[in-house]
């Protein structure tokens, strides 16, 4: 018997992956779910590049690094935010209007 995921292939963004592992602990659980994960972080990918490895294994994470893309924020169906993340950002604010 196959249960399926209510987040399959729900769009869902990571923002912020930092490197202390809540955002790579996310990016994991969304990704075993079925979903298609976007990370997106200010940092670059050699800044980020002990996490990124962590998560190399799984096909249906893709990145924006080193900025973020408002667009990006108006087509997730759902976004995880960093605890570092300020609530007052303005890619969160726009995701809300």
């Amino acid at each position: 018997m196959t249960i399926k995921s209510p987040l399959q292939n729900n769009r869902v963004l990571i923002m912020g992956l930092g490197l202390h592992g809540g955002g790579v602990a996310s990016a994991r659980f969304f990704a075993l779910a079925g979903a298609r994960v976007l990370v997106t972080d200010l940092k670059t990918k050699p800044e980020l590049a002990s996490s990124l490895k962590k998560l190399a294994q799984y096909k249906n994470i893709t990145y924006a690094l080193g900025k973020h893309r408002k667009t990006d924020f108006t087509r997730a169906d759902l976004i995880i935010r960093n605890p570092a993340v300020p609530n007052d950002s303005e890619y969160l604010k726009i995701a809300r209007d």
